[in-house]
């Protein structure tokens, strides 16, 4: 059971002193001490919190009527081997909302799972690491962990605590030079709404009060982040538009089309990784043959889609919507230019 920090004070007194074999504390000692340690208010109190102790973390706790005193029945039992604090807590709630954006709800409903990982992987450095040189056996993809992710558990803690966040952007597309210096770009307010992680890169859709609209920033353009003190009021209509913003689009930026029917035909060999991956959750095989994979989308087609899409290269023919076709015909052709 959580507990508050007020509370884990009390019980961390309580067990140092309980813990101090062979000496025994009497309930009006022990009282006194967490009275002048702690504030506590009455014998009850006291009573109660060792009642807890009990029950909620199993402490073997027990009067000696000869002694006057409470002693541990099992002398090393100690009870913050067991607990954690409440600044751990909070760290594993971050973390668990980081587990649920990155690896899905199960993992971060089920912790056991991010353990086994953490055994698995120690087992394999294990086997791999020896005091003789060897060959490489096992190969990674190298990642560049930058783009500002140790950002991400402060914006966790943003839209957690429903507060406003200020921070300076630099853009990629603009057609004013860059400020020489961080410094110098303007200060922008965000009603953080969530997060969002795309090709290994971190976004914090929110809503922008200047425009009345949400906004997607990237963390690696983001700089002097900081949380303020005031609340976030976020128009219901923005939140239900930025709730249901990926169920329709791929990737993350916006698309100002209609939801429509997309239809993709893939060679065989190439469908059974779609198939294995699906492209978007909304994918569905509707034919799959000897010569060909089919699938089909419910998306609104935007920039990160087509850019996907012609990363398939001849393995891909779009065959709906009409005005998808023409954009990825118009596409190739600017591409096949290049190389007269």
């Amino acid at each position: 059971m959580p507990i508050t920090r007020s509370a884990f004070q009390r019980y961390r007194l309580i067990d140092e002193v309980i813990s101090r074999y062979p000496r025994r504390y009497s309930k009006q000692r022990l009282f006194e001490l967490c009275q002048e340690k702690c504030g506590i208010r009455s014998i009850s109190s006291l009573e109660k919190d060792i009642q807890r102790m009990r029950e909620d973390h199993d402490a073997p706790i027990a009067y000696d009527k000869r002694a006057n005193g409470y002693y541990y029945t099992d002398p090393s039992f100690r009870l913050l081997q067991l607990m954690l604090n409440p600044d751990d807590m909070e760290a594993l709630d971050y973390a668990r909302e980081v587990l649920a954006a990155t690896q899905g709800a199960s993992v971060a409903d089920e912790l056991s799972n991010a353990l086994q990982k953490v055994r698995q992987s120690l087992d394999i450095i294990r086997e791999v690491k020896t005091d003789m040189p060897t060959r490489r056996v096992v190969y990674v993809e190298e990642r560049i962990l930058d783009g500002n992710r140790h950002y991400v558990p402060i914006l966790v803690r943003a839209v957690n605590q429903n507060r406003q966040i200020t921070f300076r952007y630099s853009k990629h597309e603009s057609d004013e030079p860059a400020p020489a210096r961080k410094e110098a770009l303007p200060l922008r307010t965000l009603h953080p709404i969530l997060l969002r992680e795309v090709y290994d890169s971190w976004y914090v859709i929110g809503y922008d009060e200047k425009t009345g609209k949400e906004r997607t920033f990237a963390l690696d353009r983001m700089s002097d982040l900081e949380i303020t003190d005031n609340p976030c009021d976020v128009p219901p209509a923005v939140m239900a538009s930025v709730s249901e913003l990926f169920e329709h689009i791929y990737g993350i930026t916006d698309s100002s089309g209609p939801v429509e029917e997309i239809v993709l035909s893939f060679t065989p060999l190439r469908g059974r990784y779609v198939k294995a991956k699906p492209i978007h959750q909304s994918q569905e095989v509707v034919l799959d043959t000897d010569t060909e994979c089919r699938i089909r989308l419910r998306l609104a087609p935007n920039r990160d889609l087509m850019m996907h899409l012609r990363s398939y290269g001849e393995d891909l023919t779009v065959l709906a919507p009409p005005s998808l076709v023409e954009a990825m015909r118009e596409s190739l052709q600017a591409t096949l230019t290049k190389y007269r």
